[in-house]
């Protein structure tokens, strides 16, 4: 008559044990430098980036200069120094200027690792407004070298549903070394979409 008291706190013993298993497994697919409390890098932004990106595609720039052409994948641009968005009419101001990967939409921010509610808004409706709703469309995230921005907006949108998320980390500077052209383009409006 005893065993069938113990069995409760075996099985809940075991269950303890095993989440504990998979958390730490979950922590180890993980790349160096990324907080495995939220799975996102949550400071010092410029710092060398992975090799990786779990769920996704690392690109290279073959990969982006046909993504230019072809459309297979709606490049984003996620580089956030230098701007700031007016709370009333959702308009950035761009104090440092910033050449992008043509075929490009500018979404300052989403790579922080936190975001406030604001933040995260912006970045859904916006991947929404690009995407269609179809969250098979691909989408490329950059931003510069060593720029963890681009690393956890591709980590986010594949955490929302997203399937076809690649990643260049080697950003504008990459762009810049294999002679790829650049163009202007304004922030898409904090309080509006890109559609």
């Amino acid at each position: 008559m005893h065993s069938f008291h113990i069995l409760p706190r075996l099985c809940g013993a075991v269950l303890a044990c095993l989440a504990t298993t998979l958390v730490a497994a979950a922590a180890q697919d993980l790349p160096a430098g990324v907080d495995p409390a939220t799975g996102y890098r949550m400071d010092h932004y410029r710092a060398p980036t992975p090799d990786t990106l779990p769920g996704g595609t690392v690109a290279d720039y073959a990969m982006v200069e046909q993504a230019t052409k072809d459309g297979s994948y709606q490049l984003i641009d996620v580089y956030a120094k230098g701007v700031k968005a007016d709370p009333a009419t959702g308009e950035w101001t761009v104090v440092e200027k910033r050449e992008h990967i043509p075929t490009s939409i500018w979404l300052p921010g989403p790579g922080f690792g936190k975001l406030d509610a604001a933040q995260e808004a912006y970045f859904r409706r916006n991947l929404e407004a690009v995407t269609k709703g179809d969250k098979a469309r691909g989408l490329l995230f950059y931003c510069m070298s060593d720029c963890w921005h681009s690393w956890n907006a591709a980590h986010r949108a594949i955490e929302w549903g997203y399937s076809h998320v690649a990643w260049y980390p080697l950003g504008t500077d990459g762009w810049r070394e294999h002679g790829g052209a650049f163009v202007e383009v304004t922030p898409v409006n904090f309080l509006g979409s890109g559609s």
